[in-house]
């Protein structure tokens, strides 16, 4: 059954493809009904499903149905065979010739990326080119993929894959020639791939930032290099470029039909959705990757042992010369998941709501993500800040909208209102890299809720930021707007105050408030015992805290560090106990405060004009 694609062996890495090849007779094979996800159901297309497994690995999800019409799965043994390369080709084809709605979401019809490599006929040279603002846009392809280098202990995997990127040792030999077979696997299959769709260059972000120039404005760009390429290759079946870009299709070996059970029922592979590739693949674990897929008009998934496709028009999988019409997929149960291509789309129409609540959806992803360089939290998120913001551009300018360390001016309350499901520990946070304000500052690999329904309180919440747009002597661009205040560590607000927790209050036990979840999933506290009191918990392993006055509804809130448990506790971004009663609450909807805490004087001697007191600063 795994040789018909399955559910796995589509998005296995070759280490996973290697383990599941070595799997002994003593790794047993099993077989069980999956998660229902609250649907009570367990059915497809009239019949069941199973997952089938070996050891302790699934390795396919199968149909137990009493149809027995769904053909067959025939797909060629050899990734870079013609019938593999003629079914991509086709999908470029049809796209570039036949959608113009496809077309019409490259970011401009003449930047090209600052450099390219240009691979010679015959595949075995390249040359490093720089590329004029005057040159036409080239055709070139844009390769998404992991470096890896601190998944190995190979030392010379990791010399290999620090040796790809162009130094100042190497820039004047690559700008000359140099050869295929220096680089790293996965690089050496991408630029043969690129030759064979007949595109004369390719973008690697290694070999294409070279010493010389500025790594942020580089960086900030790749709304132009995605967006502009004649196709992104995603290389999803590796964890590092020495791993290669193809696998071994050892699972096309053999033809595989659909196998009778009994009289009435016959078992048959389903075939993974592209859903479920970019949800399962190692490569969208890293968080350069999102902004690579989310700014591409054209995609091509290159998996270990099929090919996906995907534009906004057509999304594609592999079939080669099966007699199966189209995927045997199972039930959609990915369907909060967005098309790849939607994000660009809804920028194109100028639909503000929407392209906010994606950009939303984007931060949630985003912060589930891991990077090597937590320097690069906000500029890997900059090209789709440039793609956002230009929604509000006049031609190049923009107006009315600024960007604050990934929060922007008009939707900044709700902005704001971002939580974590559950703290972490202080140690790990990013406050050195954004403010904490920010949910750029939260650890790597976060869970971050980002849509809070806020209800706006009017001119009770403002921000107070002087727009710097139309200043005379500088550049209102895309770029530029991004990039002015994406550093910005402190911002002057205006709002409603007031302590979380009053200062006579009693701390309980956590298991004294908590009562349960709700059926919405909801926390749900009994205060009846204390009904009359001041009172407050915190849930020391996970950061919520809840605050309850007399004959009131109680209050809670989410912290976003835990209280360290060792003696070096890294930066003072957490609450102790005793000092639970100084947090306070900032009003930024009807029913959403953000919680602070009271740092400093803003200004020693500086007063509020309208109350008479002391202007202090505040801390998320």
């Amino acid at each position: 059954m795994e040789g018909e694609g399955g559910r796995d062996s589509s998005t296995i890495t070759g280490q996973e493809a290697d383990e599941l090849r070595a799997a002994s007779q003593q790794d047993r094979i099993w077989a069980r009904l999956p998660p229902t996800r609250g649907t009570g159901k367990n059915d497809l297309q009239g019949g069941k499903f199973l997952e089938v497994g070996v050891g302790k690995k699934k390795t396919a999800v199968v149909s137990c149905s009493e149809r027995n019409d769904m053909g067959f799965v025939n797909l060629g043994t050899e990734p870079m065979g013609e019938n593999v390369l003629d079914e991509a080709r086709k999908w470029l084809r049809n796209c570039h010739q036949g959608h113009t709605r496809c077309n019409n979401l490259g970011w401009s019809e003449k930047d090209n990326p600052s450099y390219l490599v240009y691979i010679k006929p015959g595949c075995t040279e390249l040359q490093l080119q720089k590329i004029s603002e005057e040159t036409k846009l080239l055709r070139y392809a844009a390769l998404s993929y992991s470096w890896g280098s601190e998944t190995t202990t190979d030392r010379r995997q990791k010399d290999l894959i620090k040796d790809t990127k162009t130094t100042e040792e190497n820039i004047q030999t690559r700008k000359n020639s140099f050869l295929v077979s220096e680089l790293p696997k996965t690089i050496q299959d991408a630029i043969r791939l690129t030759r064979s769709l007949g595109i004369p260059y390719i973008w690697v972000d290694a070999m294409c930032i070279p010493p010389g120039v500025d790594w942020n404005y580089e960086a900030s760009r790749m709304h132009v290099v995605y967006g502009n390429a004649h196709v992104t290759l995603a290389a999803c079946s590796s964890i590092k470029s020495t791993d290669g870009l193809f696998r071994s299709r050892q699972a096309w070996q053999y033809q595989i039909k659909a196998y009778r059970l009994s009289r009435t029922y016959w078992l048959a592979n389903l075939d993974m959705p592209l859903k479920e590739i970019r949800l399962r693949t190692p490569l969208f674990k890293r968080a350069w990757t999102l902004q690579e897929e989310r700014l591409s008009p054209r995609i091509l998934y290159l998996c270990g042992q099929r090919m996906y496709w995907s534009c906004l028009l057509s999304q594609q999988t592999e079939m080669g010369s099966s007699k199966r019409p189209q995927p045997f997929e199972g039930p959609d149960t990915l369907e909060w998941l967005r098309h790849p291509q939607k994000f660009l789309e809804t920028r194109r129409v100028q639909d503000e709501h929407d392209l906010h609540e994606q950009w939303l959806e984007l931060v949630k992803a985003y912060t589930r993500r891991s990077m090597y360089d937590c320097g690069d939290r906000l500029p890997a998120m900059s090209g789709l800040a440039a793609q956002y913001i230009s929604t509000y551009a006049d031609g190049e300018t923009v107006r009315g909208e600024e960007y604050f360390a990934g929060l922007w001016r008009r939707t900044f309350a709700q902005d704001l209102a971002w939580s974590v499901q559950y703290a972490k520990a202080p140690s790990n946070s990013l406050y050195y890299v954004a403010p904490t304000w920010s949910w750029a500052s939260v650890p790597l690999c976060s869970d971050v809720t980002t849509q809070h329904k806020v209800e706006p309180i009017g001119d009770r919440f403002k921000l107070l930021e002087l727009s710097q747009l139309g200043k005379e002597g500088q550049s209102d661009k895309v770029l530029d707007v991004v990039r002015r205040r994406a550093s910005i560590k402190s911002v002057k607000v205006s709002g409603p105050v007031r302590r979380f927790i009053k200062e006579h209050s009693v701390r309980k036990a956590w298991d004294a408030v908590r009562a349960k979840k709700s059926r919405e999933g909801d926390d749900e506290y009994d205060c009846s015992r204390f009904e009359s009191q001041y009172v407050h918990s915190r849930n020391s392993e996970t950061g919520q805290i809840v605050a309850h006055e007399p004959h009131k509804q109680e209050i809670a809130g989410q912290l976003d560090y835990l209280f360290p448990q060792k003696s070096n506790p890294g930066p003072w971004l957490f609450i102790t106990d005793d000092a639970l009663t100084e947090l306070y609450c900032l009003q930024v909807g009807t029913s959403t405060m953000l919680l602070l805490d009271k740092v400093r004087l803003a200004v020693e001697g500086e007063v509020d004009e309208k109350k008479g007191e002391p202007i202090w600063l505040y801390r998320r």
